[in-house]
């Protein structure tokens, strides 16, 4: 079996967004989450801000409006493939289902998406086309 410094399963510790000099918390000032990437190269992903105000209603699709619109902004669920390189480290990934539908099919090399493992963490640098960076640690 090929070596895979990733493999595993890893919980949010920060997740935070970084334009100019700011940074901002994503998913809230009490975010939380599950990464797992397995070793038949498959991962998933759910992030989700656990201060969301939960629906009046125990519908989900009866939610109202803004009770929609927390739910969306404050979660963030996906899954695919991933390659790891002859190191063992992240190379790339490819989208094959999100909650954002943008995201959907998309592949992203390690120019875009740098995974490495420090320690006891793997840390996530997500680069954006408006010159901003993701940073999410697990």
């Amino acid at each position: 079996m090929k070596m895979n410094k990733i493999a595993g399963t890893w919980e949010l510790s920060s997740a935070e967004l970084h334009l100019n000099k700011d940074a901002f918390p994503l998913f809230g000032n009490n975010p939380s989450g599950s990464l797992v990437f397995t070793n038949n190269m498959r991962f998933n992903v759910i992030i989700n801000d656990r201060d969301v105000p939960k629906f009046n209603n125990d519908d989900r699709s009866k939610g109202t409006y803004e009770e929609l619109v927390a739910a969306t902004q404050g979660a963030l669920a996906l899954y695919g493939t991933y390659t790891v390189d002859e190191s063992g480290d992240f190379a790339s990934q490819q989208i094959i289902g999100s909650t954002f539908p943008n995201w959907n099919g998309l592949h992203r090399s390690n120019d875009q998406l740098k995974l490495q493992r420090k320690e006891n963490f793997l840390i996530e640098n997500l680069y954006l086309e408006n010159d901003g960076l993701v940073i999410i640690k697990w």
